[in-house]
């Protein structure tokens, strides 16, 4: 397969909220924006990033989320991916880590966001296209 760089396929508007904001100013931004992951950012820097999993545990907490602060509930230790990377790349770091959204991230800026349906998407194109074997195998190992 042909390679293709994430920054082909990735958003590039990335739907962000800043650390101090509440966990429901973030979930209405994920609603309005139709997405299931926000970037949290201190300017153009990346610190966390808050998920539909993390809205799920707060509702299982039955946390108050205009108290509770993204900051204290977002992932720290964020999963990310050049935009130099092969698609392909992206597919597998989804699969081995069980995530649905990758910040794409430069020098510690991020630049844009990549979804499985993203990703999924490209191959599958890819594979109808040209009968990629190689886009055919990732495609199914990211769907297990």
């Amino acid at each position: 397969m042909d390679p293709m760089p994430v920054a082909d396929v990735m958003s590039i508007r990335a739907i962000t909220v800043a650390p101090h904001e509440t966990a429901r100013l973030a979930i209405l931004r994920m609603l309005e924006e139709n997405v299931g992951a926000v970037a949290v950012c201190e300017g153009p820097r990346l610190v966390g990033i808050f998920t539909e999993r993390d809205v799920l545990r707060l509702a299982g907490e039955a946390a108050d989320l205009d108290a509770v602060r993204v900051e204290d509930v977002m992932t720290r230790t964020v999963v990310s991916i050049s935009p130099d990377d092969d698609i392909r790349a992206a597919a597998e770091l989804m699969g081995a880590r069980k995530i649905r959204h990758v910040p794409v991230v430069q020098d510690g800026n991020l630049l844009g966001m990549i979804g499985i349906r993203d990703v999924l998407g490209t191959l599958v194109e890819r594979l109808w296209r040209t009968h990629d074997e190689a886009a055919h195998e990732t495609a199914r190992e990211l769907l297990k």
